[in-house]
Formats: C-alpha cells, sequence, structure tokens
C-alpha cells in the first residue's frame, strides 16, 4: 500500500504490497500518478530499476490482458515483467524508460513538423495495430501514456494497460477510463462496447495535438466537451498542413464504423489519400430536419428530433437543468426556458400515437410537479429517447461506471471528487434513481437487480444495527455509519465483496478469538454486510483486544508475583522441619513420661522378671506410633506445626482451660479454700494414676492398652492433619486469587 503525508511524497512512506516488498525496494514516487493507481519507481537487489504499478483497492485490471501483454514481442509496447494480486490491490511490475513521455517530448504549445508527426503516427500505428493484434484495446491513449524508448533517434512504447480490454469482451468501457474527455471518442458518452475504433481516435486526437500545438478542447469545460462530442465533428480545419489535415480528418470520423484503421493510416503513411468519410450535422437538428416541427434551440443548434435533443441534454446536463427546471416560473408566469420546452414538446402530442399519455402527464404533472430539477431532467430523456444508455447528472449509469463511481466515493482522498461522488451516491438511493434508469434501453436492463441487490444489502445492514447479537455500544457505533457507497460496489461486483472479505480477515488476523461480539460478526464468512460491520468496528475491537490483553497481562503479572509469594511462603515454612520435629519429640516425650516411666520404676521395685520383657515392647508401641505420628506431622507441616497443630499446643490448651474450670467447681463448692480445692484435686489425680498403674502391673493387663492408644493417636494426628490442609488450602486460594 502507497501512504503519502501532507507534505509531499517522502519515499520513507511509500510502502508496497508483500509480494513485492521482499525483493523490491521503493525509490521514489514517478510523475504521472493517476486515479487509478500508484505508480512507483522501484529497484531489485541486483540494482535493476522497474516501474511497480499499484492499483487502487478495488480496480482489478483484465487478467487476460496482462496474459497477452506478457506474449507480446514489440519494442513499441513497455514490457510487462510481472503481474499479480497482493494486500488486496493488482500490481504489474514493467520496465522503467527512463527519456519521458511524448507529453515532456512535446511540451506545451509546441508545434512538430509534418515529417517528425509521420513518425510518431508510424510508431503509434504499430503500436496499435499489435495491440489490436493480440486481441487488446488500449482504451486511454494520450500522449502521457505514450513513452519515449529513445529520443535520439525517437523511439516509442505505450505504456499504462490498467483500463485496456479484450477485444472479444462484450463488456463495455467505463467512464472512469479517462481523467479528462480530451483524447475520447464520442461514443463512450453513452456507452460503448469494447473496439479498436475507439484507439484511432485517440491517435488523430494526438496527431491534432502536435500538428496544432494545441490539447484537444482546450480550456472547455467537461460539459461543453461533452456536448460538442454529442452533436458535433471535430473541426480540423485549423492543421495548416494538409497531408496531416487528411490524417486528422479520417481518425477523428464520429461514426466508428466510417473511422480510418490501421490501413488507412498504413496507406497515409505511404503518400497514399484514402477517402474520409463527409461529417454532417447530427441527426434531428435543423439543418437534417425535414418535419417541419420548430426546432427548440439548445447551445447554438437547433433540434427538432426528440433522439438528438436527448443526447444534447444528457450531454450537458447542468445547462438543461438550470435552463429549463431550477426556475420554472407557474403556470401563469413560466420561465423562458420552461415556456420553449413546453411548446416545443406540445407540436408531439399526435393522437395516433402510442405515448401520447405519456406526454400528457410528463407536460402537466411530472415536469411541473415538486421533483427535484435533475429528476426532471432524468424523466424527460426517458421520454424523448428511452433507448438511449442510462444518464444521469451527465455521468453514464451502467453497472461499470457504478462501480468507478462507488470506487471514487471510497476513494482515501478527501477531496470535491469524493465528495461530489458520495453525494450522488446518495441520491440514487434516496431518489430511487436506478429504478427508472433500469427502464432506459442499451444495457439498463441490468440495473434493476443491481437495485435490488444494492436495496436487499441495506436492508440486511439495517436489521444488523439493530440485532442483539452485539452489545448495544456497537450497535450505537453503527447507527451513525453508512454502507451505501460499499453496498452499491457490491452489488455490481460479486469480486468486491471476496475483495472485501480478503481486506477484513487479514486485519482483523489479531483481533479474531479475542472479543465474542467481533467474532460473531465474522462467524457467517460469505456476508459482505457483516464484513462491512466489520471495517466499521475493526478499531473498537482492536482498542478492546488491547486493553483485554493489558489486563490479562496484569493479571498475569498480578499472578506470578503472588505464585512467588506463596512459593517464598512454602520454602519458609519447610525450611524450619528440623524444628517441628525436635518440638514433637519433645512433646510424645512430655505427654509420655508419667505413663511409661512409672511403671518402669515400679516394675523394678517388684523385682518381677517377666515384667520388663512384656512391658518395653507394650511401652515401644505406646511412645512409637505418637512419636512416628508427631514427627510426619511436623515434617509436613514444618514452620506451621508449632504452635498452631503441634501437641505442646494442645496440651498448653489443655492446661489453660484448667483455672477456668478450677474457678467453676471453686464457686460451687465455697466457702472452702482454693487452696484445699487445688491440694485435694492433685491427690485424687495422683491417687487414680497410682491405682491404674498399680492395677496394670499387679494384674498385667497392659496388652491391649498400646493398641488402643496408637489408633486413637493415630486417628487424633489425622484429624489434625486434616484440618491444617484445609486451612492451607483455603490459605494458599487467597493469596493465588483462584477461584
Amino acid at each position: 500500500m502507497t501512504r503519502r503525508d501532507d507534505g509531499g511524497p517522502s519515499a520513507a512512506l511509500l510502502r508496497l504490497p508483500a509480494a513485492l516488498a521482499e525483493r523490491f525496494v521503493v525509490v521514489g514516487e514517478l510523475p504521472h500518478q493517476g486515479r487509478e493507481a500508484d505508480v512507483l519507481l522501484v529497484r531489485d537487489a541486483a540494482g535493476g530499476e522497474f516501474v511497480a504499478k499499484v492499483y487502487r483497492s478495488g480496480v482489478r485490471v483484465a487478467p487476460e490482458v496482462w496474459e497477452r501483454l506478457r506474449g507480446l514481442d514489440t519494442r513499441h509496447v513497455v514490457r510487462v515483467i510481472e503481474t499479480g494480486f497482493s494486500d488486496g490491490r493488482d500490481f504489474e511490475v514493467s520496465e522503467y524508460l527512463s527519456s519521458g513521455s511524448l507529453e515532456d517530448l512535446v511540451g506545451a504549445g509546441a508545434v512538430m513538423s509534418p515529417a517528425a508527426l509521420s513518425g510518431v503516427v508510424s510508431q503509434l500505428t504499430e503500436a496499435v495495430a499489435q495491440l489490436h493484434g493480440a486481441g487488446i484495446v488500449h482504451g486511454d491513449l494520450k500522449p502521457s501514456n505514450v513513452l519515449l524508448r529513445r529520443r535520439e533517434p525517437l523511439e516509442l512504447a505505450l505504456a499504462d494497460f490498467g483500463v485496456s480490454k479484450s477485444l472479444d469482451e462484450t463488456s463495455r468501457f467505463t467512464q472512469r477510463v479517462f481523467g479528462t474527455l480530451a483524447y475520447a471518442a464520442p461514443e463512450y458518452l453513452f456507452g460503448a462496447e469494447v473496439s479498436g475504433s475507439q484507439d484511432w481516435w485517440a491517435v488523430g486526437a494526438i496527431a491534432r495535438q502536435l500538428a496544432t500545438g494545441r490539447a484537444p478542447f482546450d480550456g472547455l469545460s467537461e460539459q461543453a466537451v461533452r456536448h460538442h462530442l454529442a452533436t458535433r465533428p471535430v473541426d480540423v480545419s485549423d492543421v495548416p498542413d494538409e497531408r496531416v489535415r487528411l490524417l486528422c480528418g479520417g481518425l477523428l470520423v464520429r461514426d466508428p464504423g466510417r473511422r480510418w484503421g490501421a490501413s488507412e493510416v498504413r496507406g497515409w503513411l505511404g503518400g497514399g489519400t484514402p477517402e474520409v468519410a463527409e461529417e454532417s450535422p447530427a441527426h434531428g437538428t435543423e439543418a437534417a430536419g425535414t418535419t417541419g416541427l420548430k426546432p427548440l434551440q439548445f447551445h447554438g443548434v437547433k433540434y427538432t428530433e426528440r433522439t438528438a435533443l436527448a443526447r444534447a441534454l444528457a450531454a450537458d446536463w447542468q445547462t438543461a437543468a438550470r435552463r429549463f427546471f431550477v426556475s420554472m416560473g407557474d403556470g401563469d408566469d413560466p420561465s423562458q426556458g420552461w415556456r420553449q420546452l413546453r411548446n416545443w414538446l406540445a407540436q408531439f402530442e399526435d393522437p395516433e400515437h402510442d405515448d401520447l399519455e405519456d406526454l400528457v402527464d410528463l407536460i402537466d404533472i411530472h415536469l411541473p410537479g415538486p421533483d427535484a430539477p435533475d429528476a426532471k431532467v432524468l424523466r424527460l430523456l426517458h421520454w424523448l429517447d428511452p433507448t438511449m444508455p442510462p444518464v444521469y447528472r451527465g455521468r453514464r449509469m451502467l453497472p461499470e461506471d457504478l462501480l468507478a463511481l462507488a470506487e471514487q466515493a471510497s476513494s482515501t482522498q478527501d477531496d470535491a471528487g469524493r465528495r461530489t461522488a458520495r453525494e450522488l451516491v446518495d441520491e440514487l438511493y434516496d431518489r430511487d434513481v436506478l429504478a427508472t434508469l433500469a427502464t432506459f434501453g442499451e444495457g439498463a436492463d441490468r440495473l434493476a437487480d443491481v437495485n435490488h441487490r444494492w436495496r436487499g444489502l441495506q436492508a440486511r445492514w439495517e436489521g444488523l444495527r439493530e440485532s442483539t447479537v452485539l452489545p448495544p455500544r456497537i450497535r450505537r457505533e453503527l447507527m451513525d455509519s453508512e454502507i451505501r457507497v460499499e453496498a452499491l460496489a457490491i452489488a455490481v461486483a460479486p469480486e468486491w465483496a471476496r475483495a472485501l472479505r480478503q481486506r477484513v480477515e487479514s486485519s482483523a488476523a489479531s483481533v479474531r478469538g479475542r472479543t465474542g461480539w467481533f467474532d460473531a460478526l465474522l462467524a457467517d464468512g460469505g456476508d459482505p454486510v457483516r464484513h462491512l460491520a466489520a471495517t466499521r468496528t475493526l478499531p473498537t475491537a482492536v482498542a478492546e483486544a488491547r486493553r483485554l490483553e493489558e489486563l490479562r497481562r496484569a493479571h498475569e503479572a498480578a499472578a506470578t508475583t503472588h505464585r512467588r509469594e506463596w512459593r517464598e511462603a512454602e520454602e519458609h515454612r519447610q525450611s524450619a522441619t528440623g524444628g517441628a520435629m525436635l518440638r514433637a519429640l519433645g512433646g510424645v516425650a512430655l505427654l509420655f513420661a508419667l505413663p511409661v516411666g512409672l511403671p518402669l520404676i515400679l516394675g523394678a521395685l517388684i523385682g518381677d522378671e517377666e515384667f520388663l520383657p512384656r512391658f518395653i515392647p507394650a511401652a515401644a508401641v505406646t511412645c512409637g506410633v505418637p512419636l512416628a505420628c508427631e514427627l510426619v506431622l511436623a515434617a509436613g507441616l514444618g514452620q506451621a506445626y508449632h504452635p498452631g497443630w503441634s501437641l505442646q499446643s494442645r496440651l498448653a490448651d489443655v492446661l489453660r482451660r484448667l483455672p477456668g474450670r478450677r474457678r467453676a467447681v471453686a464457686t460451687h463448692l465455697q466457702p472452702m479454700r482454693r487452696s484445699t480445692i487445688a491440694c485435694g484435686g492433685g491427690c485424687l489425680l495422683y491417687l487414680a494414676l497410682a491405682t491404674v498403674t498399680w492395677a496394670i502391673v499387679t494384674l498385667r493387663v497392659w496388652s491391649p492398652i498400646p493398641l488402643l492408644v496408637a489408633a486413637g493417636y493415630g486417628m487424633w494426628s489425622f484429624v489434625r492433619y486434616r484440618d491444617w490442609r484445609t486451612a492451607h488450602e483455603a490459605q494458599r486460594t487467597q493469596v493465588l486469587g483462584e477461584r
């Protein structure tokens, strides 16, 4: 894609499509930039310089033209090296001719000698003949498109085939072909099927310019040029040389069937004098009219026939609208223009004519009515000549012209032409002009289908803007957007929709999968309306995707921090495992010193030889299982073992509860002294312990006790570990922010 800043072209700001960017670098822009494409000078890795022509988005070159150009072997046609499609745009790479163009050579006001002019015409004839022989019509011949291969001796080569067509096509040239009508054949005005005679008219226009030093129709407005081409022949009497005047007269014949071609020009170059068809005033003017009708004068020409007037009005639409309909007055005091037109139309009120009723409605209802002047001109043209090609506001309106109009209206350059094109598109839609144009002749039948598709796309757009699939804020954004221009292009050319889809999918690659509503827009891959909505909302989707990405990164950063903090806390907890195990060992020793140590002492005093062998295994079980449980628990809990879950903490809890219970007992046993209660309680405890121990030793009933102690202690240890694990997981969830 090529971009420019407001300060002028800069090589740093020019970018090639991806297919070319890998092999070429941009040197700069070439002087002759067009509406169809950006023309860049590029250089390859070997240092060779070429011309890269990157066509505007939506402008498609006929592939068969490119194919046939590559098969040409002539020095009079610029050699096309490579063609293709990349980044939604057609491109071509051709040889670079650095000597300039015929326009540069001639300059403003310069007159070429007859001999030099014959040399130019000879080379143009060979180039055009070879193009036509290959089945190609150039379609845009003018001095700036005739390049100089070398200046001494002069050698020419035709260039710029962006609007060229193949001779076997049944399509027509569009009016976007010419930046000016100066070199256009008259048949272009109202629709022209592809024909080689159009290139020969351009050769004649170039020859006349070289002979007189004046560009065709120099100084005239576009409307005046259109009217001139539609109504009268081109004057060649100002060509000074007789032989050159003969050439120009033969090539500038308005009737393409009688216009000179390759054989006549070659005959002229050989010194012959081929016959020139005699030009006559436009059919239907006063000079040709024999109907006895009073003529209507328009632009200095008097018209008596309906079709001739229709062509003249269509060629200078603005003048027709202004003269006849802008200020019409009223029925009692009509304007001069409206009165003349009304009187002229009234001459056709013949009861035998089938369209008499239509004429009466036209004169009495439609033309005096509230419609806009442009709508009245359109109605008038339809009555005058319903077989003419569809024209509106001076522009032909065949489907290919509508596509050119849509492309101009969607141009990225904010200029007057773009704004005018957008206004015209809105007018075509709001006034349903295409429905009327579809009733004209010569190609207009396709407009009904275009209009149906266009309005169908617009209806789907309205439905999408109210769809609950999209969030309210996106629907509000779409409410402020229109797709009339793009919908018109899609209605005319299905390939425009395919190009749109490629652009959307390429641009949205970084957004898809991140915003649900945008993915919903692209869910139907074949719906151009959704693609248009995607192009409108892509900046919002990109901004939302970036915001979500920033949130995701922030969450990831926070999660990373929390994980690090948790990992450090776990490492710190586990680092205290040794101390926790020592605490576990001390707690078990403290708890089991009395129940294990006292029987050992009593057994030793009794002197029973069988006591110790039987008691020591029971003591080992009684002490070993609790010790193992505490050591495992301490190893698992680490720093968290004490004071939260250790044996010492549980014993301390019991001791802390005892004073409260003693106070409760003392309250009930008052007025006894607290020291008496404490002493009595201690005596009773030791008495109970001594009795139990003595019974175990003397009665030898300790065998089941170690198992009961081990089982109970193991269960208690499991309960403590389970409770710690639950609290630990809750803490982990809180720290890591997990749900």
